[in-house]
């Protein structure tokens, strides 16, 4: 037999594609036209679901100066060698109604105008002394960003659709000294430390170090560091060659104001600015022999002013009130014998302020954990999830008992007006929560039970129509011979309900037990009528007490702490739902078989 086989002509590219590449085309096509286009539409919407928890995770962790950053993750710290040192370069932002072209267009111009302006101003005001010297164009470069971005936001916006020539003029005549100053400081990341206060349990604040005043009464005892004086501030510049360097430990000897004993010590107050290194201080405070130690570190995090509080233990340890300082502890005997000071009044004392340096890994472990160890600081926390807890544990038992029990009577007890009993509760799942908040209000108090936890977990030994539907549907399903020879063998109607039927619906139980838990975990409404005694409020409601903090000025509380205590709040339910998620949906489905 001739082989029929034409030949490509000459010039004619061969359309033969090779078996194997169109055998995996066909079997693409066949599996997204079967099954594919479904698991493409499941990843999206399981996306679309995660992507809140991953926000608030991230959120969790960022500082507060990151919030604004339009990216989601937080920046990832690392290992910070010497202080002071330049703050990495910004990009400015282009206002919002200057198109891009143009704002491409004039950005090198204004960029190259405000790094002139810096580098006059550098001439005539060279750089404060330094262990590790800051390098003037880095820096320059990184205030110039700065600058432009503070300056373009005061521009009127119509000279954006001008000339060139008006712009920069208007430019030239806002880029004062003034402006020049805020940006290289703005730039440059620093320790400062500002002032040092003493405070005694009868309210009184003793000023002991202020401004430049530290190089004369503190000193580097340890460590490669140097105290720097400048008109109003101190700088402490340092350098650590590793995360294993020896750490810098600043001392300060000084005598206790007159009448004033270690016991009636409140607060030891140094408030710094801080360089975002995320090294580690620590206190030690020696006074008649005695020696006190904080019991835990406090991150040198961001770059703005922050205190250094601690606090030997006292009463405030008992109030229900957010615990925005750190504790310092007995350690027994102190290892001073001697104090050297001038004479005079008061008590010989010194205070060692230790800073350690952290690793990248310490500093990151550091930036995740620090807005959750604010969060469990801010509240009575393991109070708040002791009555969670119970609360939890009362409604989940509750809701089972009631739920079965009486499902088995609407299920397999023949009894006169049994539908339209069962239809009369259907139909109470159709009354809004809100209609019976009032009523239910008053039939509580009446009871003299407002402000206790019983009109929390009480109605779910009454049952809930939804779980009673439930139950009943499943228990519809369960052949009436198991429950007949029962009978036969003795087994009255409650005996049968708990040897016979109970064991057949445990999917269905897991089911109720799951959304119990859920719904009682996260009830906020119910506590916060009912509640007034904060020792009673479960952590949803105590929670609550995060965003009141976060609108007052008296502690450094904002959204990355609220994540935080959001993500303790959101975990516990996504574990128990993941845990039993196999018992949820078996129960579920056998739910809806028909008998």
């Amino acid at each position: 037999m001739r082989d029929r086989r034409v030949a490509p002509t000459v010039g004619e590219p061969n359309r033969r594609r090779p078996r194997r590449n169109i055998m995996r085309e066909t079997r693409f096509g066949k599996y997204f036209t079967s099954h594919g286009w479904a698991h493409v539409l499941l990843l999206m919407a399981a996306w679309m679901f995660l992507f809140p928890f991953v926000w608030m995770l991230a959120t969790s962790v960022k500082t507060d100066e990151e919030l604004m950053d339009p990216g989601i993750l937080p920046q990832v710290e690392h290992f910070k060698s010497n202080s002071p040192y330049v703050r990495g370069e910004i990009i400015p932002v282009k206002p919002a109604d200057v198109t891009k072209a143009r704002w491409d267009q004039m950005l090198p111009t204004l960029r190259q105008l405000a790094s002139g302006a810096i580098e006059k101003y550098q001439a005539a005001h060279p750089a404060p002394p330094a262990i590790e010297p800051v390098d003037p164009a880095k820096h320059r470069e990184s205030a110039s960003a700065v600058l432009v971005n503070h300056l373009v936001a005061k521009i009127d916006r119509r000279l954006w659709e001008g000339k060139d020539s008006a712009l920069l003029d208007e430019f030239k005549g806002i880029l004062d000294q003034s402006a020049v100053e805020t940006a290289l400081s703005d730039s440059l990341a620093r320790l400062e430390l500002i002032s040092f206060q003493l405070r005694t349990l009868d309210l009184h604040i003793f000023n002991l170090t202020s401004g430049a005043d530290f190089p004369a009464k503190w000193t580097v005892e340890s460590g490669n560091a140097k105290l720097l004086g400048t008109s109003d501030v101190t700088r402490l510049s340092y350098h650590f060659d590793s995360s294993s360097s020896d750490p810098v430990t600043l001392r300060y000897d000084f005598r206790l104001p007159p009448g004033v004993k270690p016991e009636n010590l409140h607060k030891l107050n140094l408030t710094i600015l801080a360089d975002n290194s995320w090294h580690r201080a620590t206190c030690t405070f020696d006074c008649e022999g005695r020696r006190w130690e904080s019991d835990e570190c406090i991150y040198l995090a961001q770059y703005r002013a922050m205190s250094l509080l601690f606090q030997p233990p006292t009463f405030d340890d008992e109030l229900m009130r957010a615990k925005v300082w750190t504790t310092i502890r007995p350690a027994g005997a102190s290892p001073i014998s001697a104090i050297n000071l001038p004479p005079g009044e008061g008590l010989p004392a010194s205070l060692r302020i230790t800073i350690s340096p952290s690793s990248t890994l310490r500093a990151n472990w550091g930036k995740l954990w620090r807005n959750y160890d604010k969060a469990f600081k801010s509240v009575p926390f393991w109070k708040y999830i002791t009555n969670s807890i119970l609360l939890v544990a009362l409604i989940t038992v509750g809701s089972l008992f009631s739920a079965s029990f009486v499902a088995y009577a609407f299920a397999r007890l023949s009894w006169p007006g049994r539908s339209l009993a069962f239809l009369l509760l259907l139909a109470t799942m159709m009354l809004p929560s809100q209609v019976t908040m009032i009523p239910g209000f008053l039939i509580w108090k009446s009871l003299h039970w407002y402000n206790t936890l019983n009109p929390l977990w009480v109605p779910a030994f009454f049952g809930g129509a939804f779980f009673i539907f439930l139950m009943t549907q499943h228990m519809r399903t369960i052949p009436k011979e198991l429950e007949e020879a029962a009978r036969l063998d003795g087994l009255n109607a409650v005996q049968s309900w708990y040897y016979i039927i109970l064991p057949n619906v445990k999917p269905t139980l897991a089911a109720i037990a799951i959304l119990s838990f859920i719904g009682a975990w996260n009830e906020f409404m119910a506590p916060l009528i009912y509640l007034r005694d904060q020792t009673k409020f479960p952590l949803s409601l105590g929670l609550y007490g995060l965003g009141l903090l976060n609108k007052t000025n008296s502690a450094d509380y904002s959204w990355s702490v609220i994540m935080a205590g959001n993500m303790l709040m959101t975990v516990p339910v996504i574990l128990v739902f993941f845990l039993f998620q196999r018992y949820f949906v078996q129960g579920m489905t056998l739910t809806g078989m028909k008998g």
